[in-house]
């Protein structure tokens, strides 16, 4: 299998190319930063070509040179997401790429979408939903699923591609950067780590997190599963608060200084990922606490 991860130095495409690797996949990473701090330890073992995905040329022409079979697509912009930012970067890059791959011989796309297209919870009459919720984004780079996911479904149903979309969790663990958003999933981990204090506000705030090991796993099954009836689906549902998971590093760092505060912003509604279980089979690798075990158990040793 040669596989094409665009956006294969950040920080859910890097330990996707780790899983590629692990299955004994030729791996060629596209992206435009120049950046490979993390993929350090494995570049050697990867083709690296820098570009853009706003050149459709590029993305072509890397496709082509290389006899892509599959491509992955864990591209993002970085905040801030400004709108000009958003259409060019992730509405107009995706379409690219979609255009690519209908040009050339790729047997498969597999991207990664997002629930950042949903709402928060008062605005929706269930308490978790399904792939077919209505979308109210309350953040700027939340349209950018929405209009991805659209183009998604029109190449697939108009030029008959493989494209298979994969909604993925709020991803934490190793590689995750500070980025001035919901930057508690790194403090809490890596100062509890240090020995550093750190406050949890908010603490009953639900998250549907996804273990960034446990997001390669569900895009390397995509790769693989031989049919499947929807462009698109959830891949986790597991919900947890903050409170409960400053307790899991508690658990596990138990001098750890951490402080919580009361309080609720829960960012979007619940969802459910029955779509992919009950039609696809996939069965989840990494609980949420597994994550944390394997996060923690990272920084001990490399923090």
């Amino acid at each position: 299998m040669r596989c094409l991860v665009i956006g294969g130095t950040g920080f859910i495409g890097s330990h996707t190319v780790r899983k590629l690797l692990s299955e004994n996949a030729d791996v060629i990473v596209f992206s435009r930063s120049s950046d490979t701090s993390k993929i350090s330890d494995i570049k050697d073992k990867v083709k690296i070509e820098r570009g853009s995905i706003t050149e459709i040329d590029e993305v072509i022409s890397v496709i082509k040179r290389y006899c892509v079979d599959y491509v992955i697509y864990v591209a993002a912009e970085r905040p801030p997401w400004t709108p000009k930012n958003v259409v060019k970067t992730m509405i107009t890059g995706f379409l690219n790429v979609l255009e690519a791959v209908r040009l050339t011989d790729v047997k498969r796309l597999v991207w990664a979408s997002s629930y950042a297209q949903l709402g928060p919870p008062h605005l929706y009459s269930q308490v978790r939903v399904d792939e077919d919720a209505p979308v109210k984004p309350m953040v700027g780079h939340g349209v950018s699923y929405i209009v991805n996911e659209f183009n998604a479904q029109y190449y697939w149903g108009t030029y008959g591609l493989d494209i298979l979309g994969l909604r993925l969790g709020l991803v934490f663990g190793p590689g995750r950067d500070r980025i001035g958003f919901m930057d508690i999933l790194v403090l809490l981990f890596e100062d509890s780590v240090a020995g550093r204090k750190v406050l949890v506000t908010k603490a009953d705030t639900k998250l549907v997190l996804q273990y960034v090991k446990e997001a390669a796993n569900v895009l390397w099954f995509g790769l693989n599963v031989k049919h499947h009836k929807y462009c698109i689906y959830n891949t986790c549902d597991e919900v947890v608060t903050l409170r409960e998971l400053a307790s899991y590093v508690k658990e596990l760092v138990p001098e750890a200084q951490i402080e919580v505060e009361p309080g609720d912003e829960t960012p979007r509604v619940l969802v459910n990922a029955n779509r992919i279980r009950d039609e696809l089979q996939y069965k989840q690798k990494y609980t949420i606490r597994d994550g944390v075990t394997d996060y923690i158990n990272h920084l001990k040793f490399h923090l």
